[in-house]
């Protein structure tokens, strides 16, 4: 133990033989001073004002380490959070979609296509890039750059697996296909998938391949005994959207059939909408919204559709008496047994079966224009706002 004060200068005093009085500890003795030196008297205070400087120094010292050890960890957390928000910002401004062959979920998030997933809820996430991971709910919320963040949308390509092509146009005189309904659908709706991610929507697709889909496949989606069967492919369509608990979806087709018919229209959008339908009212304003856009963007992408009508399922079956499309309508078993659990419509854009409509329909940009008339038309109707 270090001594202190005038104890401390009594022993460091005698130390040095200084005349630090013995006989009578903090005593000064100068009985024995030789002529000439310092009096002990003198070097005693000397002592003491070194000792309080010594103090003032290691107390300036002291403090200005507190100092430092409190302030630099807050300039250090400033200026790394400052760097981490930069980050986090301009990679919210920069997000890209992403063509990753799986479902998404969120701003850009993807979600695997696993179907033993499809029958306990939402598809869960998967690694992301950034930043395309969606954060806990609360923590962002839909801006000019995300419309869409944390909206939940199904797109279902039409056709494809059990080898449904649905309409195709071949050459008449090599039989080489020049069109295919279920590729195009696909094409359509990954593009569609791709910019609704990028606006911060979560996305599924009934189908992501031409020969299956998002789930286990082939199954007896509807429980009739019969694996595979047509009525499994629609119910599994239906059971992917409400497990995804998707708040919207797109049925998307393009027209087959003869297309010099006098009353056809070649931009057709087909809803639910008698009383026994369960969202007829909102998807009848779906369907107004992807009609104007698809009439719209089409006109921009250099090709002006002869008419763009919305219809009822029941206007477009041809059965007596007329049946609900499977996605849009109630439930009819044994072959239909879970009905779609959101307001939903099927779009069919121009035929397939003209080779004029083909031509179109092959071109980069009109695809493009029609992908981004079912982007803008699905966020007007989730937003309340007019498409783009």
């Amino acid at each position: 133990m270090v001594p202190s004060g005038l104890g401390w200068c009594m022993d460091y005093g005698a130390q040095l033989n200084y005349g630090i009085g013995e006989g009578k500890p903090g005593m000064v003795d100068n009985t024995e001073q030789e002529p000439g030196e310092p009096p002990a008297q003198k070097l005693y205070l000397s002592l003491l004002q070194t000792r309080k400087e010594r103090r003032s120094r290691w107390i300036r010292w002291l403090g200005a380490l507190s100092l430092s050890l409190v302030v630099l960890p807050v300039l250090w957390l400033l200026i790394t959070g400052g760097a981490t928000y930069l980050n986090a910002s301009s990679a919210s401004r920069t997000i890209s979609p992403v063509a990753t062959g799986s479902t998404s979920l969120g701003a850009t998030p993807a979600i695997t296509a696993a179907g033993s997933f499809l029958s306990s809820g939402p598809l869960p996430l998967t690694a992301t890039p950034l930043n395309l991971l969606p954060k806990p709910a609360g923590t962002i919320s839909a801006s000019a750059q995300l419309p869409l963040y944390g909206r939940r949308i199904g797109l279902d390509p039409g056709h494809g697996p059990r080898g449904d092509a649905g309409a195709v146009l071949t050459d008449p005189d090599t039989g080489k296909l020049i069109l295919s309904e279920d590729d195009f659908n696909l094409d359509v709706a990954l593009r569609t998938r791709d910019l609704l991610r990028a606006r911060g929507a979560a996305v599924v697709l009934t189908r992501e391949a031409a020969d299956t889909f998002t789930a286990p496949w082939p199954a007896d989606a509807n429980g009739d005994g019969i694996v595979g069967a047509s009525g499994d492919d629609l119910q599994e369509r239906v059971d992917i959207l409400n497990n995804f608990k998707a708040e919207v979806f797109l049925s998307i087709h393009a027209n087959g059939g003869d297309p010099s018919v006098v009353e056809r229209q070649d931009v057709q959008v087909v809803y639910c909408g008698d009383s026994d339908c369960n969202f007829a009212e909102q998807s009848k304003q779906l369907g107004h919204l992807v009609s104007d856009q698809l009439d719209s963007k089409l006109a921009d992408a250099g090709y002006t559709p002869d008419g763009a009508g919305l219809v009822t399922d029941l206007n477009t079956d041809s059965s007596v008496p007329p049946q609900h499309l499977f996605l849009l309508g109630p439930v009819n078993p044994p072959r239909h047994v879970r009905a779609t659990a959101m307001p939903g419509v099927l779009a069919e854009s121009l035929y397939v079966s003209s080779p004029e409509q083909a031509a179109q329909l092959n071109k980069e940009s009109v695809r493009q224009a029609i992908a981004l008339a079912y982007a803008d038309a699905l966020q007007a109707f989730l937003t309340g706002t007019g498409g783009n």
